[in-house]
């Protein structure tokens, strides 16, 4: 008897058994990632074309599937068929670009911005509601320094997942995020009024 999918299965598990038969996997696949997928697409060519594109973007998955070799993670592998076929979509005509979704919350871009903080300090910075003030500067920031931190902090995404998805280097996406970082700090420490920080 084949065995079937189960609940704990992770992608690579599910993909293999996608290629032996049991096409219920993808649905699987489909479910944990369509979330991800829908926001990506519409971040590139926006809200209009959005659900269709996903929808194809699966297709195009399933359809390059037996291809799949699990060099990467399946997630960085079906984001880049996602960002391929919206490069060939932008190529037709320009879309208005939608911010990035934001899957967390920004505490850990901003423990990554300024130092432990003296208590009345800490009391300061909540008063000027941090999270606001660092979205705002984010928001301010070039489009690659933007999307690099909100990948990487914002939607939790490994170094070599954004990578992937982007095509550049490793070693220029992890400078690119640490010069975003360092702007970023400097918009919020400026708009904060907090002062001078130590350099990470």
């Amino acid at each position: 008897m084949r065995e079937r999918p189960r609940e704990n299965q992770d992608d690579e598990e599910l993909a293999a058994l996608l290629r032996a038969g049991h096409p219920e996997a993808f649905a699987k696949l489909v479910e944990r990632h369509s979330n991800r997928i829908y926001w990506l697409v519409r971040r590139m060519v926006g809200a209009e074309q959005a659900e269709d594109l996903t929808q194809d973007v699966f297709l195009r998955a399933y359809q390059a599937l037996p291809r799949f070799r699990g060099e990467c993670r399946f997630s960085t592998w079906l984001c880049r068929i996602a960002r391929n076929r919206c490069l060939t979509e932008i190529a037709k005509r320009s879309r208005p670009c939608e911010p990035l979704p934001i899957e967390r919350d920004t505490e850990d871009l901003e423990c990554s911005l300024l130092p432990q903080a003296a208590p009345d300090l800490e009391q300061e910075i909540e008063r000027q509601d941090l999270s606001r003030i660092v979205r705002a500067c984010l928001d301010s920031l070039p489009e690659r320094f933007r999307t690099l931190l909100t990948l990487h902090y914002l939607n939790g995404m490994r170094y070599e997942e954004i990578a992937g998805i982007t095509d550049l280097p490793l070693g220029t996406v992890k400078a690119y995020i640490h010069r975003a970082r360092l702007r970023l700090r400097e918009l919020v420490l400026q708009e904060t009024g907090i002062g001078a920080v130590t350099r990470p």
